[in-house]
C-alpha cells in the first residue's frame, strides 16, 4: 500500500507530541512493508531520507515561519491566518507528487500552515483520505481553543470566520480518526465531518521498550513538555509555593523563553525548583516519582502521561479533553486544574507514603495503546475505505 503522511513539522523538526506520534506510526507502517512518503513543512525546500521513509519538505507559504517564538504582533498574525484559512499555493507542487506517487492513501494530521485545500486537491484526484484529529486547527487558528487565560466554551467571530472553509472541506475526507474520544465528540458537535465515519484510535506506543524500576521515593516531582500557560507550569508553581514546609523536590524539563522564566521565577522561586532545559525523556523519568501533568486546556490526548506510565512512574493529571481517558483506572491521580484541587493531591502523596503504591499499572490497561494494535486499526481503516 502507498501512503502519503502529511503533517505540519515533522523529525528532525519536533514541537510536541504530535510529532513524535506521527513519526513511530509512520516508521511502523513502513516496517510493516508499506510504501510510505511524508510531506511537512520547514523554512526551506527540502528532500532528505530517515529511517527508510523519504520526507518531503516544502518551504512554507505564507508571510512568516511561526515556530521561532517571535511575538509578530495582532495583524501579521491575523494576515497569517487568513492566508492559512484558503491556501492554494502548495497545489502545482503537491498535485505533481501526488500524480508521480500515486498514493493509495492521503493520511493527514496537523495541517496548519497547509490548510484545508490539501484535501480539496487530493479529492479532485480520487485520492483516499483519511484524517488524524491531533488539534483543534479546524475550529481555532491557535489550535488550542484556549484564550484569556480559558477554554473557549464557544467560538469567537474570527475563529467562525475563518473556520468557515476548512468545515466545508471537512466534508471530502473519506474516514476521520480521533485519538481520543473526546476530539472526535468535540468537532461531530460543532458540526464538522457531516457524514463521514469515525473511529477513536488511541496513539501507539513501544509499550515493553523502557522498563525503568521505581527507585525510592524521595518526593522528586517532575513536569515535563511545552512551558507555557496553557500546559499549567503557572498552576504547578503556584502549588507548591504552598507546601514550603514540607519536604519536595520539582524538575521542570523543555526550552522557555529568558523573559517567561524570569516571570515563573517571580511566581515561585524556591531552590527546590530545578529547570533543565531539554532533556531526553527516559533520563528524566529516571530522575522523578511522579509526573505532574496539570494542563488548563483540554489536551487532545496527553502523550507524556502515558510516557510515564512505560516508564513505571505514577501520574498525577488535570481531568481536561482526553488526559482522563488515559487514567480511567486511576481516578484518584486526577485532579481539577485549581491550585487547591493539586495542592492537596501533592500534599497526600508526600505525607502519605502508601498511596503512590495504589497507581494501577497493570499491562493490560497498556495493551490498547500498543504500537501493533495501532498501526493494526489504522490498516483496518485504510482497507475499509480502498473497498468501498
Amino acid at each position: 500500500m502507498k501512503i502519503a503522511i502529511v503533517n505540519t513539522l515533522y523529525a528532525p523538526n519536533k514541537v510536541g507530541g504530535a510529532e513524535k506520534s506521527v513519526q513511530i506510526l509512520a516508521e511502523k507502517l513502513y516496517f510493516k512493508g508499506n510504501d510510505v512518503i511524508v510531506i511537512c513543512l520547514g523554512k526551506e525546500d527540502l528532500t532528505y531520507e530517515l529511517n527508510g521513509i523519504i520526507i518531503y519538505q516544502i518551504k512554507i507559504k505564507n508571510s512568516y515561519w511561526p515556530y521561532d517564538d517571535i511575538n509578530r504582533g495582532l495583524f501579521k498574525k491575523l494576515k497569517w491566518h487568513i492566508n492559512d484559512s484558503n491556501n492554494k499555493k502548495y497545489d502545482d507542487f503537491l498535485k505533481q507528487l501526488f500524480l508521480n506517487y500515486k498514493p493509495n492513501i492521503l493520511l493527514t494530521n496537523n495541517i496548519s500552515g497547509f490548510s484545508t485545500k490539501l484535501w480539496s486537491l487530493a479529492s479532485n484526484l480520487n485520492i483516499k483520505i483519511v484524517h488524524v484529529l491531533r488539534d483543534y486547527y479546524l475550529q481555532c487558528p491557535k489550535t488550542s481553543k484556549f484564550k484569556n487565560n480559558s477554554n473557549c466554551s464557544k467560538s469567537c467571530l474570527d475563529c467562525k470566520l475563518l473556520s468557515i472553509p476548512k468545515k466545508m472541506d471537512s466534508s471530502k475526507v473519506n474516514y476521520l480518526i480521533g485519538i481520543s474520544d473526546y476530539i472526535i465528540k468535540d468537532h461531530i458537535n460543532n458540526d464538522y465531518f457531516k457524514e463521514v465515519k469515525n473511529r477513536l484510535i488511541y496513539n501507539g506506543f513501544y509499550i515493553n521498550k523502557l522498563k525503568i524500576q521505581p527507585h525510592t521515593q524521595t518526593n522528586t516531582f517532575g513536569f515535563i513538555g511545552q512551558i507555557k500557560k496553557s500546559k499549567g507550569i503557572e498552576l504547578l508553581l503556584k502549588s507548591f509555593s504552598k507546601l514550603e514546609n514540607l519536604s519536595w523536590r520539582l524538575i521542570i524539563a523543555g526550552k522557555i523563553n529568558k523573559n517567561y522564566l524570569e516571570y515563573l521565577q517571580e511566581i515561585n522561586n524556591s531552590v527546590r525548583i530545578e529547570y533543565v532545559g531539554y532533556i531526553d525523556s527516559a533520563s528524566f523519568f529516571e530522575m522523578i516519582d511522579v509526573l505532574v501533568v496539570p494542563s488548563l486546556w483540554n489536551e487532545p490526548f496527553g502523550r507524556v502521561v502515558l510516557e510515564s506510565i512505560i516508564n513505571k512512574k505514577p501520574v498525577i493529571a488535570s481531568n481536561m479533553g482526553g488526559i482522563k481517558e488515559l487514567l480511567s483506572k486511576n481516578k484518584n491521580f486526577i485532579f481539577h486544574p485549581k491550585e487547591d484541587s493539586l495542592t492537596d493531591l501533592i500534599k497526600k502523596i508526600i505525607l502519605n507514603k502508601d498511596f503512590l503504591g495504589e497507581f494501577n499499572f497493570q499491562k493490560s490497561l497498556l495493551d490498547k495503546f500498543d504500537i501493533e494494535k495501532t498501526v493494526d486499526q489504522y490498516l483496518e481503516v485504510f482497507n475499509e475505505i480502498l473497498k468501498e
